[in-house]
């Protein structure tokens, strides 16, 4: 009996250093939850191919890596990595596959380890929470005394399934690996009809409030964006736009008026010089009498 609770209470210590892991507050108004990233022992790791940086001089060597969220690896390990030191608590691994019959030839680093203590969560943006969130490693170490990072970037996207689109290595010993989703959004722009913000808005920041939230479209209300208002578009000016539709039409006014006064004033030029005209004409008709 005290073997059956000891196992519940490690098994409820590992489920809350997972949840812990997982949930983050920004303390600027956006809160994150990716706790259900996390894959138990039965499911496939999650994996990524790749390492060339684009639009660098050299052509940089792919890599296989290999890990988890809030967790170590997962599903089954290569037979190349089983060797490593502390390998049933590697949250990432870095595999260098030769392309061999064998796989004796390739080889293998934890690049980053599972340590609740050691896990580093934070913004991709210390201004703005609602472009992602960064989940940091520390592996082993490099031969050149550096120790190796591995560093998750969630970037906040409309994609309801998280999967990792690029693991490059920008500086040494230091892996990122992108993975945009839904999850790298605050849980203020919530997730509606399988679309972030309803597919009718987009999430951002907003400063008057301090706090991440989802900007509607117009024509569209509610923290998800998902009521729909009856305000008609014609109707819907704001105070500063009904002001310059204002002046613009009295400055109008005022150009046609100032119009129509320069053409009277003109006909009435016109007028005196023809009269003059004719007076002018009568002068010279009597002189020649004279």
């Amino acid at each position: 009996m005290k073997l059956e609770a000891f196992v519940l209470i490690l098994t409820a210590a590992k489920v809350a250093a997972q949840i812990k892991c997982g949930t983050y507050d920004s303390n600027m108004g956006a809160t994150f939850d990716i706790s259900d990233l996390h894959r138990i022992a039965s499911e496939p790791a999650y994996s990524v191919e790749d390492g060339n940086i684009p639009c660098s001089k050299v052509t940089e060597q792919n890599y296989t890596y290999l890990f988890n969220i809030c967790g170590e690896v997962s599903g089954a390990i290569p037979s190349e990595c089983e060797a490593i030191d502390d390998i049933s608590t590697a949250a990432a691994i870095q595999i260098n596959t030769q392309g061999t019959a064998t796989q004796t030839d390739d080889w293998c680093y934890s690049v980053g380890q599972y340590d609740q203590a050691s896990v580093q969560m934070s913004l991709l943006d210390d201004t703005d929470p609602t472009k992602g969130l960064s989940l940091v490693y520390g592996g082993d170490y490099c031969q050149s005394g550096v120790q190796r990072k591995f560093n998750i970037e969630m970037i906040c996207a409309d994609k309801l399934n998280a999967v990792p689109t690029h693991a490059l290595e920008y500086t040494s010993c230091s892996y990122t690996i992108t993975m945009p989703s839904v999850y790298g959004c605050p849980l203020e722009c919530p997730v509606s009809n399988r679309k972030l913000c309803g597919g009718n808005g987009h999430c951002a920041y907003d400063e008057d409030k301090n706090a991440a939230r989802c900007f509607c479209n117009n024509g569209y209300e509610g923290s998800d964006c998902g009521d729909e208002t009856s305000i008609k578009a014609s109707s819907n000016y704001s105070p500063a736009l009904l002001g310059l539709i204002i002046t613009l039409f009295i400055i109008i006014l005022a150009l046609i008026g100032s119009l129509l006064f320069m053409v009277r004033q003109l006909s009435a030029y016109k007028e005196d010089l023809a009269n003059y005209q004719v007076l002018k004409g009568g002068e010279e008709e009597n002189s020649a009498v004279v």
